[in-house]
């Protein structure tokens, strides 16, 4: 069966793994940034092909097409994560018990991860070094859109650390095979899906593996009345406008109801001068567009409950200068990750200086809002006795 030995190979290259120094780990990385460099103008020629059949348009597209500037950005990402401390073998906690037994709790790879994700081929190499870095193999999936661009980046990556079967490529689209691959809780260790709510919630239903994932991106932000207004419009501005269509925009704006309502226009104008449709009264939408919800909350109280209710638990916002209301805000949200006077925009492996990510998770188990190439660890105990036996 295809998708038995594709899982198994995954997992008997994630044994090989264990044993890598972070020395090795580090070289092979820095000789997959230089083969990206190296061969630019054959990834060009690759995502081409991509470009010229997928019938992308708009921001879809634009998420597809690599540019020299972005296949160098990428090359830097895997320099990065290479210069990133060690995240395995770390002494997490440490203690001697009352019977003089050492006990250390250190942190270990995963084993061997299965990573889907959509059209975007920059995404192959992120999630290859981090995983790599974090001494995980990984079965990569990406969309048929980047089939092309993606299974020739995860060439170069494999080529360059020279281990076979760290990183494997599946650029079969077939869904059986999918399917059966999410079956391979025998040899796989962990599910991690990026991209639509469609993908992610079919994926989370047939799955046998544990799957980390976050279904959508439902980000608030709430204007207290407290709030300073050009500070208030100008991060609206930025977490609906900056880059509409991706998970960590804003979807709903929540306004104090003793907000003037010249206040309101006030914020509200540099949306709609950007053309932002304004939707009164909607609540828990994903648009990922130009457009948003817009609602009164009575209190900073009201506020928290109406994010809990319609909300997604990705990131959630508050601008106010009151530090009780911040305060509230910040004990009450149940969020991934909460703003205090800051864009939802920031949620982001890279400006929480994790490096590359593999995704945002919503879960609350194992990993919690972006994943650095710590949240692809795990740990074990180790106890050191001295021939003591439990009475």
């Amino acid at each position: 069966m295809e998708a038995e030995t594709i899982a198994k190979t995954a997992k008997d290259a994630s044994l090989s793994l264990r044993v890598l120094s972070v020395e090795e780990r580090n070289r092979a990385l820095l000789a997959v940034a230089a083969s990206i460099r190296a061969q630019e103008t054959k990834i060009m020629e690759e995502n081409k092909k991509d470009i010229e059949t997928c019938g992308m348009t708009g921001s879809m597209l634009d998420r597809l097409t690599l540019t020299p500037k972005r296949i160098e950005e990428m090359a830097k990402g895997v320099e990065e994560i290479a210069a990133f401390a060690d995240p395995l073998g770390k002494i997490l906690e440490h203690r001697t018990l009352t019977n003089g037994i050492d006990i250390s709790r250190i942190s270990v790879p995963l084993g061997a991860i299965f990573f889907i994700y959509e059209s975007r081929p920059n995404v192959t190499i992120d999630g290859a070094a981090l995983c790599f870095k974090a001494g995980n193999s990984v079965i990569l999936r990406g969309g048929k859109e980047s089939v092309h661009t993606s299974s020739y980046l995860a060439n170069i990556f494999s080529e360059a650390i020279a281990k076979p079967g760290v990183v494997q490529y599946v650029n079969n689209p077939d869904r059986n095979l999918l399917a059966e691959l999410l079956k391979q809780n025998k040899y796989l260790d962990l599910v991690i899906p990026r991209g639509g709510e469609g993908l992610i919630r079919a994926v989370s239903e047939q799955s046998k593996i544990p799957v980390i994932k976050h279904f959508n991106g439902i980000c608030h932000v709430y204007i207290d009345k407290s709030a300073n207004l050009e500070k208030a419009a100008k991060i609206l501005f930025n977490a609906k406008v900056q880059r509409p269509s991706v998970c960590n925009a804003a979807e709903t704006v929540l306004f104090h109801k003793d907000l003037p309502k010249e206040a309101v226009e006030q914020i509200l104008k540099p949306l709609k001068d950007a053309g932002v449709e304004i939707h009164w009264d909607k609540r828990g939408i994903e648009y990922l567009d130009l457009q948003i919800s817009a609602c009164f909350a009575n209190d900073v109280q009201e506020a928290c409950e109406h994010i809990e209710k319609y909300g997604s638990h990705h990131t959630d916002a508050i601008v106010a200068e009151d530090a009780s209301v911040l305060e509230y805000f910040a004990n009450n949200v149940d969020s991934s990750s909460v703003m205090l006077n800051a864009s939802t925009r920031f949620a982001d492996g890279g400006q929480y200086g994790l490096g590359a990510e593999v995704g945002i998770s919503t879960d609350k188990l194992h990993a919690r809002g972006p994943m650095g190439v710590e949240s692809l660890c795990s740990y074990k105990w180790i106890l050191k006795g001295n021939g003591q036996v439990r009475q």
